[in-house]
């Protein structure tokens, strides 16, 4: 008797507690559709969320100086106290790189991303340093088109916007394998490493 009594109140108490979860108690409100994918949110591959907008290497080499990006990376992206942005490509693998000089991403420039929408998606979300939001989507295509253009990516008169930026070409696009849980990598085996170079 004691143990029916004892699961009852049980019952009794987890169906209280769903029923309180239902209620609003009259606070906070539904998020808004801009609250839930905001402006500054990553964009990927695809290239689905890009606003529209558009710039050149032209009009991104004038920008680079006009906003400050010199002072961190260089007057020509490839000297500063920050990450360099113009240079070689690298394997793709940090550990791999690790074992060379400059053995990271920043002293090789852009290079070593494998989507044109991470770069527009890193200067969107992160420049300029301690004034992110700053820039407005014009601005940030055309320092895009900039770098691209530096690294020998995209022509200076090439125009980049929502559409032909997700269709650029990157050096390091096929530069990674595939990772263990991706269906068409069946050569792993346990203890390997998740990347690797081609």
């Amino acid at each position: 008797m004691r143990c029916s009594v004892f699961a009852a109140a049980i019952v009794v108490a987890c169906v209280g507690a769903v029923a309180a979860q239902g209620q609003t108690y009259n606070l906070g409100r539904a998020p808004t559709e801009e609250e839930l994918n905001p402006a500054g949110a990553a964009i990927g591959p695809d290239g689905r969320g890009l606003p529209a907008g558009s710039g050149t290497a032209a009009e991104g080499a004038l920008l680079y100086v006009a906003r400050g990006c010199s002072q961190c990376h260089g007057p020509t992206g490839a000297e500063g106290p920050g990450p360099h942005l113009v240079g070689e490509r690298g394997s793709g693998n940090p550990e791999y790189d690790a074992f060379y000089e400059g053995g990271n991403w920043q002293g090789r420039g852009i290079r070593n991303f494998m989507f044109a929408t991470q770069i527009w998606s890193w200067i969107n979300q992160g420049m300029p340093l301690n004034q992110q939001g700053f820039l407005t989507a014009d601005e940030v295509y055309s320092l895009t088109a900039y770098l691209l253009h530096r690294n020998g990516i995209i022509e200076e008169d090439d125009i980049l916007d929502e559409t032909s930026l997700p269709q650029v070409q990157m050096p390091a696009r096929g530069a990674f394998a595939y990772t263990p849980d991706h269906p068409a990598y069946s050569e792993w085996k346990p203890r390997m490493p998740r990347t690797r170079v081609r």
